[in-house]
């Protein structure tokens, strides 16, 4: 069953993939192995998960003024996410680093959006349009 919902667009961009999905933020500085797009960082509930081709789907990120530089090194090394879905603002320099490593980044308000992705389901975004639809 599809289903869409409205969302701001953040990093322009269109991707698609499986949801990674976290109750927890993510730090791209100390949480994520660049090399190997594997989730290093022990407090995450993400622990072990691979971000590469996902679509991550967070409520934030926790940023540092260097996370730009390891969101570009993920795309660099080919293990970046597809795009990143957040329910708040990600801080300045995640959006530096997706707009250099082209990740599409949206802010999603609706509770609706919320409650329904879960982990794996497979996700379409449009940060063009503002719509991600769950096939």
């Amino acid at each position: 069953m599809s289903e869409a919902w409205q969302v701001r667009p953040v990093v322009r961009g269109r991707a698609e993939g499986a949801a990674l999905v976290s109750a927890r933020p993510l730090s791209f500085l100390g949480d994520l192995d660049i090399r190997s797009g594997r989730v290093v960082g022990r407090s995450s509930d993400l622990y072990g998960e691979v971000v590469t081709g996902r679509v991550l789907v967070l409520p934030e990120t926790r940023g540092s003024a260097g996370a730009w530089r390891f969101l570009y090194q993920l795309k660099v090394h080919g293990t970046h996410p597809a795009a990143l879905i957040l329910r708040d603002m990600p801080d300045p320099s995640v959006t530096q680093g997706a707009f250099l490593a082209e990740v599409p980044v949206v802010t999603a308000s609706e509770p609706g959006f919320w409650q329904s992705v879960g982990p794996g389901q497979w996700l379409s975004l449009d940060a063009e349009a503002g719509v991600v639809r769950r096939d």
